[in-house]
């Protein structure tokens, strides 16, 4: 079956560049995409051919019920509670922390409520070691997120809790001179509601992978950081979220700031798994040690947790080999190997070869007993290797026990694997930057698989001719007799931009709102105000308005209907 595949709407990038937005549907099958534009329905440009990530098969959790588990906030590691009042423990945020000025000229002031290090920029040994995901380059585009929070005497004063990633383009840098970090926050799903009850509450979502839901944290060019601080296109950022996650609190006012405290119980993310050896990637197990214990659950994407972990058979005696085979050559660039707690191993080695007979040494990992609680077991991690293989051999030499030896989940990372997609849909995006100002953009998403190609519908894009914002009005929620919240999405256009909403129970309007200051990046955010002063069963209209030095631009009108006493 040919490929779905359907054509969203695009984002402006200043007045020379787009963020194109598709879906496509590969029907669990290998799958390329690609965008077709240009100044008319004959398109003449495309941009480079991709494939659809790998399946959502990849899991970290975190239930902190022994520690703060290396988690942060600004303060330091988080404030651990053992026990709920109910089972297990958890860890709090308490408000405020002082300001992130970092981002002012971008999404605005932020307090850094819970956060935690993918590991690429961590140091050997550190506490946060056990939290490599995928050799400190985890792909999060379409990732999914369960957790269990609560509010503890919580007024946000406006603050919305959300999502946020950090992932440096140049990475071969590391933290010196000239480090190139984007920040992305994902505000379209918002936390905040769930802390009212002052109850544990789980929530699960997905960060859907259109431009249309993230906003990009900017910079302070007060502060200088703008050199350091700059913008990686969505899909190449959240493809590499080599530095860091967190949950921040976003849209703050210095001035009132959130007060209380919030408590995480219970966090998982579910995200892209591109180990070779995983068995929808082609790798596949041909040889292991006799044992009551599957050796299916040292691939199948789970790094730590109850049943997830292997163990030889009671006394082992000599090396332990397992060993696999890709389905197409492959060059290992890492290798990751995970603890078993109960039954640890010692040193193990790896090999790799390209018969299955004549094997070459490719490096020796010394695994820790135990890591810390909570920890997501310790485990041992080899880089910058450069080896191309047929098969690879994992040989278990000792343990921290004599009764047996085991393992968690085996990664190994690198390049040549065709890794088969989800059976679902996926959401794709691509920047294309070659665009003259005030063109009328025709684009569409194009998919192959091996039964042929599909095309999305045309879509057009009107690009800007000059530096006025852009806003676009969105919807309104949290309403009550009197009061509701408005929001919607503005575009600075790279100027210090203002923004407000005018509302009225007429197309005239008549009243405004706080204005706010926009920022000046060249990419949308989101934007919100708060309505007060409402007339019970009312119907609104409300629209946005931004203005720069350029000019005022209004936004659609929309409505809302205010409920009763």
């Amino acid at each position: 079956m040919k490929p779905d595949v359907g054509t969203d709407t695009a984002t402006a990038i200043g007045m020379t560049g787009i963020t194109l937005n598709g879906s496509v549907h590969p029907h669990g099958l290998h799958t390329r995409y690609f965008f077709e534009y240009g100044d008319s329905d004959k398109y003449g440009n495309q941009t480079p051919q991709s494939e659809l990530p790998p399946r959502l098969a990849a899991h970290i959790s975190e239930s902190w019920d022994d520690n703060d588990g290396g988690w942060y906030d600004r303060r330091g590691p988080m404030e651990h509670h053992v026990r709920s009042g109910a089972v297990g423990g958890f860890v709090r945020y308490t408000s405020p922390t002082h300001d992130d000025n970092n981002h002012d000229d971008g999404i605005g002031t932020l307090h850094l409520a819970h956060y935690m290090y993918t590991g690429s920029m961590r140091t050997r040994g550190s506490q946060n070691l056990s939290w490599f995901l995928s050799a400190g380059r985890p792909d999060l585009r379409g990732a999914k997120i369960s957790l269990d929070m609560r509010g503890h005497n919580w007024i946000s004063h406006g603050a919305e809790l959300l999502w946020w990633t950090q992932s440096q383009a140049n990475i071969e840098v590391g933290t010196n001179l000239g480090w190139r970090r984007a920040n992305w926050a994902y505000t379209g799903f918002l936390l905040t509601d769930y802390l009212e009850s002052g109850n544990w509450e789980n929530v699960e979502y997905r960060l859907e992978h259109n431009s249309e839901k993230w906003t990009f944290g900017g910079f302070n060019m007060a502060q200088d950081n703008w050199q350091r601080y700059s913008y990686w296109p969505i899909d190449e950022a959240q493809a590499d979220v080599n530095y860091d996650f967190l949950f921040v609190l976003a849209f703050v006012d210095a001035e009132n700031p959130p007060d209380g405290a919030i408590d995480f119980r219970y966090f998982h993310l579910t995200y892209r798994n591109k180990s070779l050896v995983f068995p929808s990637n082609g790798g596949a197990l041909i040889s292991s040690p006799v044992s009551d214990a599957d050796p299916a659950t040292l691939t199948d994407g789970w790094r730590n947790g109850l049943g997830h972990v292997w163990h030889s058979a009671l006394h082992p005696q000599g090396p332990l080999e397992l060993i696999y085979a890709f389905a197409t050559p492959v060059t290992i660039r890492a290798v990751q190997l995970h603890q078993n707690p109960d039954w640890p191993s010692k040193e193990v080695e790896i090999f790799v070869s390209h018969d299955s007979e004549s094997f070459d040494f490719l490096c020796r990992m010394t695994l820790s007993e135990r890591g810390d609680p909570n920890d997501n077991f310790s485990f041992s991690l080899e880089t910058g290797l450069d080896a191309e293989a047929h098969f690879i051999k994992i040989r278990i030499l000792s343990g921290h026990q004599p009764e047996r030896w085991g393992l968690g989940e085996i990664e190994v990372f690198g390049d040549g694997a065709k890794m088969l997609p989800d059976d679902d849909w996926y959401q794709v995006n691509r920047d294309v930057t070659n665009i003259e100002p005030g063109m009328t953009c025709h684009y569409r998403v194009v998919a192959i698989n091996e039964h042929g190609i599909s095309y999305g519908e045309d879509q057009k894009f009107e690009v800007s001719l000059d530096l006025a914002p852009r806003v676009w009005t969105g919807r309104a929620n949290r309403i009550t007799a009197t009061a509701a919240k408005v929001e919607g999405r503005v575009n600075p256009m790279g100027l210090q931009t203002w923004y407000y909403f005018e509302y009225g129970t007429d197309i005239r309007y008549g009243a405004v709102s706080d204005r706010f200051y926009g920022g000046l990046q060249t990419v949308p955010r989101t934007v919100f105000a708060r309505l007060s002063g409402l007339q019970p069963t009312n119907t609104y209209h409300y629209r946005l308005v931004a203005e720069n030095k350029i000019g005022t631009v209004f936004g659609s009108d929309a409505i809302f209907r205010v409920g009763g006493d």
